[in-house]
Protein backbone atom coordinates (compact mmCIF):
# COMPACT_ATOMS: atom_id res chain seq x y z
CA UNK A 1 0.00 0.00 0.00
CA UNK A 2 1.61 3.57 -0.84
CA UNK A 3 2.17 5.68 1.56
CA UNK A 4 -0.43 9.21 1.47
CA UNK A 5 2.29 10.72 3.44
CA UNK A 6 4.58 11.13 -0.11
CA UNK A 7 5.14 14.67 -1.28
CA UNK A 8 3.51 14.92 -4.43
CA UNK A 9 5.15 17.26 -7.32
CA UNK A 10 4.19 20.79 -7.49
CA UNK A 11 3.19 21.15 -10.77
CA UNK A 12 1.63 24.43 -10.36
CA UNK A 13 4.61 26.62 -9.23
CA UNK A 14 2.88 27.73 -6.08
CA UNK A 15 0.44 29.80 -8.38
CA UNK A 16 -2.92 29.87 -8.25
CA UNK A 17 -5.39 28.12 -10.67
CA UNK A 18 -5.89 31.32 -13.29
CA UNK A 19 -2.94 33.05 -12.55
CA UNK A 20 -1.13 32.67 -15.89
CA UNK A 21 1.05 35.90 -16.17
CA UNK A 22 4.55 36.13 -16.40
CA UNK A 23 6.53 36.40 -13.18
CA UNK A 24 9.25 38.17 -15.74
CA UNK A 25 8.97 41.70 -17.28
CA UNK A 26 9.85 42.26 -21.13
CA UNK A 27 13.12 43.28 -20.49
CA UNK A 28 14.34 39.94 -18.94
CA UNK A 29 12.21 38.09 -21.51
CA UNK A 30 14.02 39.95 -24.06
CA UNK A 31 17.47 38.77 -22.64
CA UNK A 32 15.93 34.77 -22.02
CA UNK A 33 14.60 34.96 -25.87
CA UNK A 34 18.28 35.49 -26.97
CA UNK A 35 19.72 33.01 -24.33
CA UNK A 36 17.39 30.68 -25.89
CA UNK A 37 18.62 31.45 -29.43
CA UNK A 38 22.02 31.40 -29.18
CA UNK A 39 22.42 27.93 -26.93
CA UNK A 40 19.90 26.80 -29.68
CA UNK A 41 22.19 27.31 -32.51
CA UNK A 42 25.24 25.98 -30.49
CA UNK A 43 23.09 22.77 -30.05
CA UNK A 44 22.65 23.04 -34.15
CA UNK A 45 26.15 23.98 -35.38
CA UNK A 46 27.69 21.44 -33.17
CA UNK A 47 25.19 18.77 -34.24
CA UNK A 48 25.35 19.36 -37.54
CA UNK A 49 29.60 19.47 -36.93
CA UNK A 50 29.54 15.89 -35.14
CA UNK A 51 27.74 14.57 -37.91
CA UNK A 52 30.13 15.95 -40.84
CA UNK A 53 32.99 14.33 -38.75
CA UNK A 54 30.99 11.32 -38.47
CA UNK A 55 29.81 10.26 -41.93
CA UNK A 56 32.88 11.51 -43.55
CA UNK A 57 32.34 9.08 -47.10
CA UNK A 58 34.68 7.08 -48.55
CA UNK A 59 35.03 9.36 -51.54
CA UNK A 60 35.61 12.54 -49.82
CA UNK A 61 39.17 14.25 -50.80
CA UNK A 62 41.91 12.26 -48.61
CA UNK A 63 45.39 13.49 -49.05
CA UNK A 64 47.84 11.27 -46.98
CA UNK A 65 45.70 10.91 -44.14
CA UNK A 66 44.34 13.69 -43.71
CA UNK A 67 40.04 14.21 -44.69
CA UNK A 68 38.55 17.06 -45.79
CA UNK A 69 35.65 18.52 -43.79
CA UNK A 70 34.14 21.32 -46.21
CA UNK A 71 32.53 23.06 -42.95
CA UNK A 72 35.38 24.06 -41.76
CA UNK A 73 37.29 24.25 -45.02
CA UNK A 74 40.43 22.16 -43.31
CA UNK A 75 42.06 19.32 -43.77
CA UNK A 76 41.56 16.61 -40.42
CA UNK A 77 44.01 14.18 -39.58
CA UNK A 78 41.99 11.08 -40.43
CA UNK A 79 43.16 9.04 -36.36
CA UNK A 80 41.44 12.88 -34.99
CA UNK A 81 38.39 12.54 -36.50
CA UNK A 82 36.87 10.25 -33.30
CA UNK A 83 38.65 13.40 -30.91
CA UNK A 84 36.94 16.19 -32.80
CA UNK A 85 33.38 13.99 -32.92
CA UNK A 86 33.49 13.53 -29.03
CA UNK A 87 34.38 17.22 -28.35
CA UNK A 88 31.45 17.76 -30.33
CA UNK A 89 29.44 15.17 -28.71
CA UNK A 90 30.54 16.76 -25.23
CA UNK A 91 29.61 20.27 -26.53
CA UNK A 92 26.17 18.94 -27.34
CA UNK A 93 25.87 17.26 -23.57
CA UNK A 94 26.76 20.69 -22.24
CA UNK A 95 24.13 22.38 -24.31
CA UNK A 96 21.13 20.12 -23.86
CA UNK A 97 22.32 20.49 -19.91
CA UNK A 98 22.10 24.06 -20.76
CA UNK A 99 18.69 24.48 -22.17
CA UNK A 100 16.71 22.20 -19.60
CA UNK A 101 18.41 25.12 -17.10
CA UNK A 102 17.15 27.64 -18.96
CA UNK A 103 14.26 26.42 -19.30
CA UNK A 104 13.76 24.87 -15.48
CA UNK A 105 14.79 28.46 -13.98
CA UNK A 106 12.38 30.34 -16.23
CA UNK A 107 9.44 28.06 -14.87
CA UNK A 108 10.95 27.84 -11.50
CA UNK A 109 11.24 31.49 -11.12
CA UNK A 110 14.70 30.99 -10.43
CA UNK A 111 16.18 32.29 -13.73
CA UNK A 112 18.38 35.63 -13.41
CA UNK A 113 20.71 37.60 -15.48
CA UNK A 114 23.87 37.42 -13.80
CA UNK A 115 23.84 33.68 -14.64
CA UNK A 116 24.08 34.76 -18.27
CA UNK A 117 27.82 34.26 -18.47
CA UNK A 118 28.04 30.59 -17.13
CA UNK A 119 24.72 29.63 -19.99
CA UNK A 120 27.21 30.76 -22.51
CA UNK A 121 30.54 29.37 -21.41
CA UNK A 122 28.65 25.98 -20.10
CA UNK A 123 28.78 24.07 -23.95
CA UNK A 124 32.21 24.89 -24.19
CA UNK A 125 33.76 23.81 -20.86
CA UNK A 126 31.81 20.61 -21.59
CA UNK A 127 33.59 20.09 -24.71
CA UNK A 128 36.67 20.07 -23.13
CA UNK A 129 35.56 18.05 -20.23
CA UNK A 130 34.41 15.83 -22.31
CA UNK A 131 37.59 15.30 -24.55
CA UNK A 132 39.97 15.45 -21.69
CA UNK A 133 37.81 13.01 -19.69
CA UNK A 134 37.92 11.02 -22.73
CA UNK A 135 41.60 11.45 -23.42
CA UNK A 136 41.88 9.96 -19.68
CA UNK A 137 40.11 7.01 -20.39
CA UNK A 138 41.86 6.11 -23.47
CA UNK A 139 45.40 6.40 -22.11
CA UNK A 140 44.60 3.96 -19.43
CA UNK A 141 45.45 6.02 -16.22
CA UNK A 142 41.24 6.01 -15.45
CA UNK A 143 41.16 2.48 -15.64
CA UNK A 144 37.15 2.45 -16.09
CA UNK A 145 37.17 2.02 -19.79
CA UNK A 146 39.53 0.29 -22.65
CA UNK A 147 41.11 2.70 -25.35
CA UNK A 148 39.25 0.37 -28.09
CA UNK A 149 35.71 1.24 -26.17
CA UNK A 150 36.30 4.46 -28.43
CA UNK A 151 37.00 2.78 -31.06
CA UNK A 152 33.34 1.83 -31.90
CA UNK A 153 32.22 5.72 -32.80
CA UNK A 154 28.65 5.61 -31.01
CA UNK A 155 30.12 4.19 -27.93
CA UNK A 156 32.34 7.52 -28.60
CA UNK A 157 29.46 9.71 -29.55
CA UNK A 158 27.16 8.29 -26.05
CA UNK A 159 30.12 9.07 -23.84
CA UNK A 160 30.90 12.13 -24.94
CA UNK A 161 27.78 13.43 -24.75
CA UNK A 162 27.35 12.06 -21.10
CA UNK A 163 30.63 13.61 -20.48
CA UNK A 164 29.36 16.75 -21.51
CA UNK A 165 25.84 16.67 -20.31
CA UNK A 166 27.81 16.07 -16.18
CA UNK A 167 30.70 17.85 -16.75
CA UNK A 168 30.07 20.21 -13.96
CA UNK A 169 29.73 17.04 -12.02
CA UNK A 170 33.31 15.24 -13.45
CA UNK A 171 34.40 18.91 -12.02
CA UNK A 172 33.54 18.90 -9.05
CA UNK A 173 34.89 15.71 -8.32
CA UNK A 174 37.93 15.89 -10.21
CA UNK A 175 38.08 19.28 -7.25
CA UNK A 176 37.46 16.89 -4.26
CA UNK A 177 40.13 14.61 -5.60
CA UNK A 178 42.79 16.94 -5.72
CA UNK A 179 41.75 18.49 -2.39
CA UNK A 180 41.89 15.45 -0.88
CA UNK A 181 45.16 14.14 -2.78
CA UNK A 182 46.89 18.05 -2.38
CA UNK A 183 44.74 19.57 0.35
CA UNK A 184 44.07 23.32 -0.28
CA UNK A 185 46.19 26.25 0.72
CA UNK A 186 44.74 26.72 3.79
CA UNK A 187 45.99 23.69 5.48
CA UNK A 188 49.02 24.73 5.73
Amino acid sequence: MADDTEEQPNYDDGRTVGNWTSRYKAEAWWQIGIEFVLLLSYLLVANFLMLQAILVQPDTAVKSGFIYLSPLDAYVAEANLKWMALALAGFVGGAVFDLKWLYHSVAKGIWNRDRCLWRIIVPFNSSMVSLFTGFLFASGIIPFLKNESFDDIYALLGFGFVFGYFSDNILAALQNLAKQIFGTLNDG
